[in-house]
């Protein structure tokens, strides 16, 4: 008896700007292993595939970076009066036809679904899937339709929402929609997190992820609203996965997706880190999502140096004891210090270490801002200026939306954090700009290097608003 076929679909993305940060429709590529061994026949659409043969030139590193395709649209009303560029990220529509004419109809259609503010590219994307597939029921999952379910269900032709963890009730709904039972479906399967490399057209480097949810609860971020409960994957499980695909891709680079990674790192990273130091030296380690800075020690550190860690990224988000403290407990200034010092301590340069600060925050002022770059620069590393997108469902939602400059709590398109819909006054993207350009000169010129106090970034350039 034939298998018989489903598709999982990585939608376009609509925005004012979007990067290929090592990304890949990791969730998809986990559910279709699963489906895998419940009797389907999965097929990947990826809108988003840089390597797709349509396209050329992107100039994709080979670890993986790289620009996006784009091209422009016509903003959504609600966007009109902002004086930036909206486009279509991903493959062109007529590209995607083409494609979409060679794949054989299937049972069902899962599409995914990323920020929030992107839901019109998951209705576009929707929209075309109803055309080219009339009748097959289309589900859709993901974080968006998990944040905002009843949003979804409204702005979305899709047949079923699921909302939180895809593998939950999948099965079930698959069974409801499709009336389709697959040869030799495995009872009760133990999910793995293990992704289907298989379905990508080229693998340029390895995406893992070893853990679901997150052990603290931070007031800015969706985590536990999506995956409430923290799950950890095998050690041993995740060397095998690792070791598997350098030897059948032949990859060299291994991109983490979570930031819990260095958690209980006796028991976990190390382990993991120290198994690949003897048989594969030549691995590269990236950690672009931001690391749990407390769990870093020095043992981790010179671990990490290594292992060969290549790019570090850790999350600080403020140099601000009191707004930890207020906003979950994750971190703390004289940890992140202390982390610095180790990192720099087992061979690492300032350049190397990226540090996440928040920016945009309710009530949050210019001079905060300023005083967390001066201080992240002061112990010699790289701040990088994440702007605050307002989560529905997280601890800080009804703050954002009191204080925000837009009805970000019925148009989703409002959260977009090029908008930073809830910033206080003087923190626009002039402020921002500037100030970026204000840290690459510093970082570039090395004058971090010497861990001394650096004059404040509104000394170096008065012309910040």
């Amino acid at each position: 008896m034939k298998r018989p076929n489903i598709m999982l679909v990585n939608p376009w993305v609509h925005d004012f700007a979007a990067y290929d940060l090592w990304a890949k429709p990791l969730g998809l590529l986990v559910l279709a292993s699963m489906l895998r061994r419940q009797g389907w026949n999965p097929a990947l659409l990826d809108c988003m595939d840089p390597d797709h043969p349509s396209l050329d030139k992107l100039g994709h590193k080979a670890s993986g970076r790289g620009k996006f395709h784009k091209t422009i649209l016509e903003k959504p009303a609600a966007l009109q009066s902002i004086p930036r560029t909206f486009s279509r990220y991903g493959i062109e529509v007529e590209e995607i036809r083409k494609d979409l004419e060679t794949i054989e109809r299937p049972e069902a259609i899962l599409v995914t679904s990323l920020m929030t503010y992107w839901y019109t590219g998951v209705s576009e994307t929707v929209d075309l899937m109803r055309e080219m597939f009339p009748g097959v029921p289309i589900i859709l999952g993901g974080i968006y339709a998990s944040l905002m379910p009843n949003h979804a269900g409204r702005a979305i032709d899709a047949d079923a929402l699921m909302v939180g963890p895809g593998e939950s009730g999948l099965i079930e709904t698959l069974l409801t929609k499709t009336r389709v039972h697959p040869v030799n479906p495995v009872l009760n399967p133990v999910v793995q997190f293990t992704p289907d490399l298989k379905l990508l057209r080229c693998v340029r480097f390895l995406p893992v992820l070893t853990s679901r949810g997150c052990p603290y609860q931070c007031v800015y971020c969706g985590s536990r609203i999506i995956q409430p409960h923290y799950r950890r994957r095998r050690p041993a499980d995740v060397i095998r996965e690792i070791e598997s695909a350098v030897v059948e891709y032949d990859v060299h680079d291994i991109v983490l997706y979570d930031d819990a990674f260095l958690c209980d790192s006796n028991r976990y990273a190390i382990p993991i880190l120290e198994a690949f130091e003897s048989i594969r030296p030549n691995l590269r380690w990236h950690s672009p999502n931001g690391l749990h800075v407390s769990e870093i020690n020095p043992r981790v550190a010179l671990t990490m140096k290594k292992a060969g860690f290549s790019t570090i990224r850790l999350g600080l988000e403020s140099s601000s004891d009191n707004f930890h403290i207020s906003s979950g407990g994750k971190t703390s200034w004289a940890s992140f210090a202390s982390a610095v010092e180790y990192l720099k301590d087992a061979g690492f340069k300032s350049s190397d270490i990226g540090v996440y600060l928040l920016v945009g925050l309710p009530g949050q002022s210019p001079s905060q801002i300023e005083h967390d770059v001066e201080m992240a620069l002061n112990v010699g590393t790289y701040p990088r200026l994440a702007e605050y997108s307002p989560i529905p469902g997280s601890a800080l939602w009804a703050e954002s939306v009191q204080k925000s400059h837009y009805p970000i709590d019925s148009e989703p398109l409002y959260h977009n954090c090029s908008l930073l819909p809830v910033a206080g006054p003087g923190v626009n993207w002039q402020f921002l700009s500037k100030t970026r350009k204000t840290i690459r000169k510093i970082v570039e010129s090395g004058s971090s290097e010497q861990n001394s106090v650096c004059p404040s970034i509104v000394d170096r350039d008065q012309s910040c608003c």
